[in-house]
């Protein structure tokens, strides 16, 4: 999103959820902030309240899909899908077993009975830790035994590049076109008209893998801070405005003269926090133009603001990385949250997972912001979407492409008035974030998404190199990218060269 624009639809659910003021308490869970195997050991919230369905007459429906409902006879629509690890990660779901009052769970569940009533079908879902793997076997197998995917967006794209899944132009009943297909997705991952994943409202999967920061509210007040939801609005939420807030908030708690997960910080942060900070800032591996592509992270400003990202990333007198405590706990991430949730921060760089799958549980006034442009000549923000694991959908070449294309479309556009709705009331109501202000800032985050083939395809193993330089405590970016350059171009090379060999088949 442009930074004064609000996105109609999103704006439309936010309306939506005010008026039919939807209350309830979530199951927390999820997977870890960095895409790593979920922990089954977040602390679960039990539902307090029933929610009330909002009045979506207004909102789209499938029949906007422009498809006639078609008697399949039973036919099964069959789902591989990312492993969760637990039941209750209902943005992570594409089958829901049942309802179980869980306003996220339910609004799937009885958009996919819906559906099968209408189409005569049945959905059904497959959990597993490689779902890429059992589609590569199967299609090299010529098994039909998967219709369609929800998986990590590399492994799923390294799939559409080796010829196993359909390019979405190529689906008969897609409309790519449509609201109800991410267009920042199609945009940014079509090459030489090529596009082999794809997300939307069909799954907020995607979405809640996006990074953004997260301040204590509390602390603010309690340090006589300015909130800075303003600076972002006004297009002044900049590094320096960053700085700002997070230098001489470090103190030693404890006394004890060394600064450590017992004291207060500014920065909450994690490894790998100077390349997130880079691509939400425009900051690039792989720029796509047209029906090719180009290197794009060695230029004068990536220089400055790849070095800038890793001075904040390795600065002690702001900065705690959380993973030395998340590694040392049975929680997982959610140790992290519970630290940052105790007050021992001022502000944490996270994806938004987090949200529903720790906060509800925790006593913390919290508001979202996003990442600070570098400085006020760059013209919008960026959030830098979950390039590795982010859940997109795929289609395998061996399903029926007019069968699956039909029913991934209706389900796409019936989540409009459903799953959207219930996904942006669960990251936005109760009592810590009833505000305004954080639904703005969740337009400006989702609508400035940022993908990067250089990140999903790991060109010049970019990503590695960044978070490697950061934890050897230097800012030596421009050696660091001088050399990767050569492997980088050959790496990308390659890439075009499959590409150009898919579109000739």
């Amino acid at each position: 999103m442009k930074q004064t624009t609000r996105n109609t639809k999103t704006a439309l659910l936010a309306l939506l959820l005010a008026a039919s003021a939807m209350t309830s308490v979530m199951t927390a869970c999820g997977s870890a902030d960095t895409g790593t195997t979920p922990t089954t050991d977040a602390p679960e919230v039990q539902n307090t309240e029933t929610t009330a369905a909002p009045d979506t007459e207004a909102v789209i429906d499938w029949k906007a899909a422009g498809i006639e409902a078609v008697d399949y006879g039973g036919e099964e629509l069959h789902f591989i899908v990312q492993n969760i690890n637990a039941d209750t990660y209902a943005w992570f779901m594409m089958d829901p077993e049942e309802a179980n009052g869980e306003v996220l769970n339910d609004a799937i569940f009885n958009r996919n009975a819906k559906i099968e009533e209408l189409f005569n079908i049945t959905i059904t879902g497959e959990y597993n830790d490689s779902p890429h793997t059992l589609i590569n076997k199967a299609v090299s197998a010529g098994d039909a035994a998967y219709d369609a995917t929800l998986c990590y967006n590399n492994n799923l794209s390294t799939l559409g590049r080796d010829g196993k899944l359909f390019n979405w132009y190529d689906l008969p009943n897609i409309n790519l076109d449509a609201e109800w297909w991410d267009q920042t997705v199609i945009e940014q991952l079509t090459l030489m008209d090529q596009l082999y994943v794809c997300s939307g409202d069909i799954s907020p999967a995607m979405n809640i893998r996006c990074f953004a920061m997260l301040f204590n509210k509390d602390m603010c007040k309690e340090l006589g801070i300015e909130m800075p939801y303003q600076y972002v609005l006004d297009g002044t939420w900049t590094l320096d405005r960053f700085k700002g807030y997070v230098t001489d908030i470090n103190s030693d708690v404890n006394g004890d003269g060394v600064m450590d997960f017992e004291d207060r910080w500014g920065y909450f942060s994690e490894d790998g926090n100077s390349y997130m900070y880079y691509c939400s800032n425009g900051g690039s591996v792989v720029t796509v133009d047209g029906d090719t592509a180009y290197l794009s992270f060695n230029t004068p400003r990536n220089l400055e603001l790849a070095t800038e990202a890793i001075a904040l990333t390795i600065n002690p007198d702001t900065t705690l990385r959380a993973n030395k405590l998340v590694d040392s706990s049975t929680l997982g991430w959610t140790a992290a949250s519970n630290w940052f949730a105790e007050g021992n921060a001022l502000i944490r760089s996270t994806s938004l997972e987090p949200i529903p799958r720790d906060f509800r549980s925790l006593d913390v006034n919290f508001g979202i912001v996003p990442y600070p442009k570098l400085d006020e000549s760059q013209e919008d923000y960026h959030a830098m979407a979950d390039n590795i694991s982010a859940r997109m959908v795929g289609v395998p070449v061996t399903s029926d492409p007019e069968f699956v294309s039909t029913i991934l479309e209706v389900l796409a556009a019936e989540s409009v008035s459903t799953v959207s709705v219930a996904f942006y009331d669960r990251c936005l109501d109760g009592k810590i974030m009833r505000d305004e202000e954080s639904a703005a800032m969740l337009d400006i985050i989702f609508e400035n998404k940022v993908f990067d083939l250089g990140l999903i395809f790991n060109i010049g193993t970019f990503k590695d190199k960044i978070i490697a330089l950061e934890k050897k405590g230097s800012t030596d970016v421009a050696s660091l990218f001088a050399s990767i350059e050569k492997t980088a171009q050959k790496n990308l090379e390659k890439l075009l060269e499959d590409y150009a060999e898919r579109a000739q088949n």
